[in-house]
């Protein structure tokens, strides 16, 4: 066998290889001839074929799942990494053989906002974008929170082909966040009870900060408790109150005349320096609140009435 047929089954037998989804070793010493310029490029595709088995390898295994969906109704499937069957408990054979297009997996609850995304970034001209978290359904029924990162793939005349996804499951870190704030509302709440401290007497220690939602709330609960109980004084302490301001301030005026048109006293106990030199730099008249310097002072005022 000559060296030049030696040469080319060398190269006929890596070209079949990278076709079947192998890996050859590179030819050691291309030629300097025409044949050479072959081997090298044959080389050249060996090492970008080691490259995209790589990336393949890596979406392989592991949290993340890579998508590439045809842009048409219900996003047909074109390409789906191995682990997909990890994610959404459906085999590869579902989504390869095309009976599983992507928008099944969604939630149909949240299929008109990731079918909005889609449509609006795509309008935009954008080339990717970052979904709002959504969930898919698992094969036993599941719901899974989705982060997805997708980008558009377009043609020659600017004409979108294609999506390429990126998705992950995220379902421990959305019902964590959930928790959180249930928590962070619990906690606020319990930072302005609405207590009953005598026969008719209702007392709202005002803990750490007051304002906006927070300062709704204490009064739409304290108002609440005098419509359920008839009070006849509620107190507000405000001796645990960290920040004072002119919004604070005025907001605790507007609960102050709220519990009064229930026909309820309003008294404010733990009145600061600061709390009074802002209270007439608003020009309120001094008679028109109840106030008194503690709260164990409030109690006596309204126990006696």
């Amino acid at each position: 066998m000559s060296n030049v047929e030696s040469r080319i089954q060398q190269l006929v037998r890596r070209v079949r290889s990278i076709a079947d989804a192998g890996l050859p070793e590179p030819i050691g010493a291309p030629g300097d001839d025409a044949l050479g310029e072959l081997e090298r490029e044959v080389n050249h595709l060996i090492r970008a074929s080691d490259a995209r088995l790589q990336e393949r390898l890596l979406f392989a295994v592991g949290p993340v799942v890579v998508f590439r969906w045809q842009n048409r109704e219900g996003w047909p499937i074109e390409y789906v990494s191995p682990n997909v069957e990890q994610l959404t408990g459906y085999p590869l054979e579902d989504f390869a053989s095309g009976r599983r297009p992507y928008a099944s997996l969604i939630h149909e609850t949240d299929l008109p906002q990731v079918f909005e995304e889609v449509t609006s970034n795509s309008k935009s001209g954008a080339t990717w974008f970052v979904h709002q978290p959504y969930r898919i359904l698992h094969a036993d029924g599941r719901p899974l929170w989705i982060a997805d990162y997708t980008v558009i793939l377009r043609d020659e005349r600017e004409v979108i082909t294609h999506y390429f996804g990126y998705i992950m499951d995220i379902t421990d870190q959305v019902e964590q966040m959930s928790r959180l704030r249930a928590q962070e509302q619990v906690i606020e709440r319990m930072s302005s009870p609405v207590l009953q401290v005598g026969r008719g007497v209702l007392a709202v220690p005002v803990l750490g900060t007051l304002h906006g939602d927070r300062a709704a709330r204490m009064t739409d609960d304290l108002l609440s408790a005098i419509s359920r109980g008839g009070a006849r004084t509620a107190i507000l302490d405000l001796t645990g109150l960290l920040e004072i301001d002119t919004a604070t301030i005025e907001s605790l005026l507007r609960t102050s005349r709220a519990v009064g048109l229930l026909g309820c006293r309003c008294v404010l106990s733990g009145i600061s320096p600061m709390v009074a030199t802002l209270i007439v730099r608003l020009g309120l008249e001094a008679q028109s609140l109840t106030t008194v310097a503690t709260l164990q002072d409030a109690l006596e005022l309204a126990l006696r009435s």
